[in-house]
């Protein structure tokens, strides 16, 4: 079988589950199949290293134009300048004709500042939708602020069916939609979670990964925990992950006085051991797609507390955690029932730990796969 060369198109190599669900994506992709290339628009982003390391095939629009010596080399590339900034000015229509000739598919993995970037002559076009156009205000202003570009795509995927159903409800659109959960590497986290890592202590270790942002919550989960404790319900709460709220949940930790029980573990290459010694995972988001982090968790056989319903759709038919309602009573009364239901706890652990047998990347690709392998056979 030829190989079929597939562009993703990327904002920006960001910590995040999104970024990380690419990450994954790529590397369970078949290279006997399909040639892959990263195309991100913003270089130096944190984790540009972990997709090289990894050896993921990446470029940049300025690596499409490098500087030389070479006279006849030098004409064309200021050939190509030109030619790539008048896409720029057509809003990035053209672009990857420039950037990546003769590519079968291009994916439009996240948003994009020059939304024509997510085409190109002769190749078929996806598009990734990772939030939630009904409790995301400002991702549904994104999309529809390119709703004309839509039908323009042969398929769009949503990562959840929470995501496909406010998809389809907003825009109207349900002809070639469809929903494909992120593959997750399986093995991969199930080996880098053996790793060790010092949590001192014999307190319960609950545990929260990702990017400190306003959308995920962190405030009012410090906030929620600080008030368990003063309950009596001793217990340890470890934040994993970076961004721009950084100083602001470091100053958040303080003024509720939680230094002694809220570790700030920052940014983790390997955030799996973190999860894996916890009693449970809390995603405290106000909104999602699908957080990858929650079947990461039930990956490691770890039960989940989440506001998000998406969450619920990868408990299958067990019970995996639970799944509040998205306000802060609910939110604290879960992690309560979670703390001190021995009974319930035992079987949320159960549920996790069968359902773990879910989330094998090879099957879960293999979806992936058979959709692009689909669309290149279609007229």
């Amino acid at each position: 079988m030829n190989q079929r060369k597939i562009v993703f198109v990327e904002d920006s190599l960001v910590c995040g589950g999104a970024e990380q669900a690419l990450y994954d994506l790529v590397l369970l992709l078949d290279k006997e199949k399909f040639d892959v290339t990263v195309l991100s628009q913003k270089p130096g982003a944190e984790w540009d290293r972990k997709f090289l390391d990894a050896g993921i095939h990446m470029i940049y629009d300025y690596s499409c134009r490098k500087a030389t010596k070479n006279p006849i080399v030098k004409f064309q590339n200021i050939s190509k300048k030109l030619r790539m900034d008048a896409c720029y000015r057509r809003n990035g229509e053209g672009l990857l004709n420039v950037c990546c000739p003769g590519a079968d598919i291009i994916v439009s993995y996240s948003m994009w500042d020059y939304a024509q970037c997510g085409f190109a002559s002769g190749a078929r076009s996806v598009k990734f939708i990772h939030g939630n156009m009904e409790t995301n205000h400002a991702f549904r202003e994104l999309i529809l602020r390119d709703r004309e570009l839509l039908p323009r795509y042969d398929r769009i995927v949503c990562v959840s069916q929470a995501s496909y159903q406010a998809f389809v409800d907003v825009t109207g659109r349900k002809t070639g939609v469809e929903m494909h959960f992120n593959p997750i590497n399986s093995e991969n986290v199930r080996r880098m979670a053996e790793q060790k890592v010092e949590l001192s202590g014999e307190e319960p270790i609950i545990c929260a990964v990702g990017r400190l942002s306003p959308e995920k919550g962190f405030e009012r989960l410090i906030v929620i925990h600080k008030k368990l404790v003063e309950e009596g319900l001793r217990h340890k709460l470890v934040l994993v992950g970076d961004g721009p709220d950084r100083d602001y949940i470091r100053r958040t930790v303080q003024a509720v006085n939680a230094q002694n029980s809220v570790i700030l573990a920052g940014y983790q290459a390997n955030p799996y051991p973190y999860i894996a010694k916890s009693r449970f995972l809390v995603n405290a988001s106000f909104t999602e797609g699908l957080p990858v982090v929650a079947m990461e968790a039930l990956c490691l056989g770890v039960p989940i507390v989440a506001p998000v319903p998406s969450v619920g759709e990868v408990f299958g038919e067990e019970i995996c955690g639970l799944i509040t309602e998205n306000d802060n009573a609910s939110l604290e009364a879960g992690i309560r029932r979670m703390l001190t239901d021995e009974a319930f706890y035992a079987q949320a652990k159960a549920g996790a730990e069968k359902r773990s047998a879910f989330f094998e990347g090879k099957r879960m690709v293999k979806e992936i796969e058979d959709m692009f392998l689909q669309m290149m056979q279609e007229t």
